[in-house]
């Protein structure tokens, strides 16, 4: 079975995380029954750091901390599905992994992205891996930059 990447994560009540995969599936997935397998995971009881949850680069883990991570892949197989998921986010990320998408057929790298947009390259970077929802307003810029346009669906 093939698992996606993921596109962000969030947070939740409890020792629960929920994340956000490429194409737009949701997952939940409960930490707890790790911090009796893997002590370390007990950290997460720490609200600041169990906040601290981002999708690492490439989308194949979420990171808490040098210490602490947690394949995709585990969330993928092993989570269930989060049906009242803020499905907002699942149009950001689509639109954002279609940029991904135009700006590797195009050639361009992050830093000439940013060179052309006056967008912080780690701007980028965090916003392609997840870690950043951007707002309508830059999207249209890294559109552009890329050499296409955004419209608005005719009614």
């Amino acid at each position: 079975m093939e698992f996606k990447k993921a596109r962000k994560v969030y947070p939740l009540d409890g020792m629960v995380i929920g994340v956000l995969f490429e194409g737009g599936e949701f997952k939940k997935y409960d930490l707890e029954p790790l911090t009796r397998k893997w002590p370390v995971f007990n950290a997460l009881r720490y609200r600041d750091l169990f906040e601290s949850a981002r999708v690492e680069a490439g989308g194949h883990g979420i990171v808490w901390n040098e210490d602490i991570d947690l394949a995709s892949e585990e969330v993928y197989l092993n989570g269930v599905p989060w049906p009242d998921a803020p499905h907002e986010d699942e149009e950001v990320a689509e639109l954002v992994a279609r940029f991904v998408d135009l700006r590797k057929k195009a050639k361009m790298t992050q830093a000439q992205v940013s060179a052309k947009t006056g967008i912080n390259q780690s701007s980028i970077a965090r916003m392609e891996n997840g870690g950043r929802a951007p707002q309508l307003a830059t999207i249209l810029r890294l559109f552009a930059a890329v050499g296409y346009q955004l419209k608005p669906v005719a009614k």
